[in-house]
């Protein structure tokens, strides 16, 4: 148990609630981010009612006045923030197709989200993990950044490629302040099953038999990895990026 201060972004449902709920469970006071207020109010109250503590923080990532004002109002009202998970990485709107029926505002959608947001969260809270000598950065990303993939990803994959660059350099700059920095890239998760047919498609079983545990993921496998690079144990650990994916050997 902990007494520590956490912030995830994109926590409103999915994989980030599964990572507010695990934190929670282990005594974190979490700082649950969505650019949707009701959603973040959903997972505050599913914590609240498994006895965790905390708070809704509704802001959008790619802003960075906005990143600024809410981490300062985190920390007003929980303490200083010691972790940071960045798992918005889903633009509201977001397409998918090949890249040569992309437009530029679509390249500037992900990279906004995806590198941007991310920068924009690490650069609010990182100064106070430095200064207190201890600090956790984990972001979310994706199998997509390291195996290319022929069903409409490319930018998505290429701005996950790009922030888990930004972060091994990261990781150096802060090493000897006590701040780990790392990236969880998943693969197939069960919140993606409806997009390729649903439970019991040819499709969906055409994927997990490329899956050597045989399941897709599940939140609280997220939550669970976060939770082991948040601990002591975890500490030797920075600018490294761990596949979570079951085994999967084409990144998804």
């Amino acid at each position: 148990m902990t007494s520590r201060v956490a912030l995830v972004t994109g926590a409103g449902r999915n994989v980030g609630q599964g990572i507010a709920v695990a934190l929670a469970a282990a005594g974190y006071r979490v700082a649950v981010n969505d650019l949707d207020d009701q959603r973040t109010k959903q997972t505050v109250e599913l914590v609240s009612g498994l006895g965790g503590s905390a708070v809704s923080a509704p802001f959008d990532v790619t802003d960075p006045d906005a990143v600024a004002s809410a981490v300062a109002r985190v920390q007003a009202d929980l303490g200083p923030i010691d972790v940071v998970v960045n798992n918005a990485g889903i633009a509201e709107g977001n397409r998918t197709g090949p890249f040569l029926d992309s437009t530029t505002d679509d390249w500037h959608t992900q990279i906004g989200i995806n590198m941007i947001g991310s920068m924009n969260v690490i650069h609010a809270a990182l100064p106070g993990m430095a200064e207190r000598g201890w600090g956790r950065v984990i972001q979310i990303s994706s199998g997509a950044a390291s195996v290319g993939l022929p069903i409409g990803v490319s930018l998505y994959g290429g701005s996950k490629a790009g922030i888990e660059g930004f972060l091994r350099h990261l990781s150096q700059e802060v090493g000897r302040s006590g701040v780990t920095v790392n990236s969880l890239a998943l693969g197939l998760m069960d919140n993606n099953a409806e997009s390729v047919g649903g439970t019991g498609s040819p499709a969906l079983q055409t994927l997990l038999d490329g899956i050597p545990v045989g399941r897709l993921g599940k939140p609280s496998d997220v939550g669970g990895a976060v939770l082991w690079l948040c601990s002591e144990p975890g500490s030797w650990v920075t600018g490294q990026t761990i596949h979570l994916n079951g085994g999967s050997v084409n990144g998804r």
